[in-house]
């Protein structure tokens, strides 16, 4: 899956896990390290099971990688400097697996370098339990990104006092 949809992913996690009434206003207690680990751990799963999902990739994959990595740039930096940790690991889980599995044969491919390519480590990058699309049909991946994008912004809505304490307030 194109690592926008991941990206957005993360978003809805920092808003669904991250609630500040539980975490109060400092860093260093129990509950915000929990958080912030947790959150990378889900971010894991859950781009595990958007992979797993039937999928194409509609956004070209330079576009795609430059869109994702401003958003992550630039909510990270917007986040409140009690939440940049959170924000950062919720982001990081979430592309962990392509980072570690994919992040060599795509330097090697765009760029012409010689990197060592390792076997995956992430199951779901292997093609048995891959969900990518390769027939050319992709309205069932067109419905998935829809679905996904609905329920990311759901998942927004109800956890916006969350998000505004995180970004605003």
């Amino acid at each position: 899956m194109n690592v926008f949809f991941h990206t957005i992913t993360a978003i809805g996690v920092t808003a669904l896990l991250s609630d500040p009434k539980i975490l109060g206003e400092t860093t260093s207690s129990k509950p915000f390290l929990f958080t912030a680990i947790f959150t990378f751990f889900v971010g894991m799963i859950t781009h595990g099971v958007l992979d797993y999902v039937p999928h194409c990739y509609p956004i070209n994959s330079k576009l795609d990688v430059f869109i994702s990595l401003a958003m992550i740039l630039i909510l990270i930096w917007l986040a409140k400097k009690e939440y940049q940790i959170i924000v950062a690991l919720s982001f990081l889980g979430s592309i962990f697996p392509d980072l570690v599995d994919l992040s060599f044969p795509i330097l090697n491919k765009q760029l012409g370098f010689s990197l060592p390519v390792f076997d995956k480590i992430f199951p779901w990058h292997c093609s048995s339990y891959s969900g990518s699309i390769y027939s050319g049909d992709c309205s069932v991946s067109t419905l998935n990104h829809v679905l996904l994008v609905c329920t990311i912004s759901v998942i927004c809505w109800c956890k916006r006092t969350n998000l505004e304490v995180i970004f605003w307030k």
